[in-house]
């Protein structure tokens, strides 16, 4: 039986991992890891995304988001339009763009969704209960330190 620190060790190990391997894909791709997330973002949403929900989405400050999206306007893979006049602005893929996304992180998302798709049914309602559970913990714990 693991300890909770041998757990602990064991988890961030992997969680650390698993962001290498994305970063990894997003550089294979010609794509700053925040570029990578903001198409990611877009492609996976079913509803027009505006930059706060990809900020929400992808936990980055908006200088940050701000800032890749500006890169990506220039590189001429998303556009950026008014929200009905409000601060926040819509996000949207250009036609190239598009073309860019099904190459790249549309592939990605296939894998994943291959990924649960190797579980059971059994067992991705026990990893997403878990990964639910340590979330909350994780979020209640750690707001003294906010």
């Amino acid at each position: 039986m693991y300890t909770a620190k041998e757990i602990l060790v064991t988890f961030n190990e992997t969680i650390n991992g698993s962001e290498e391997i994305y970063r990894a894909v997003a550089k294979s791709f010609g794509l700053s890891d925040c570029a990578f997330w903001i198409l990611y973002c877009i492609r996976q949403s079913e509803e027009k995304v505006t930059q706060k929900d990809i900020c929400n989405f992808i936990y980055q400050p908006k200088q940050t988001v701000h800032s890749a999206l500006k890169k990506m306007v220039e590189d001429g893979l998303i556009e950026v339009g008014d929200y009905n006049g409000k601060r926040h602005k819509y996000v949207t893929l250009t036609e190239k763009g598009e073309a860019f996304s099904q190459k790249t992180v549309d592939l990605v998302f296939e894998e994943e969704i291959a990924i649960f798709e190797d579980m059971d049914a059994s067992e991705r309602e026990i990893a997403m209960k878990l990964l639910a559970k340590y979330s909350d913990s994780l979020s209640r714990r750690m707001s003294k330190f906010r």
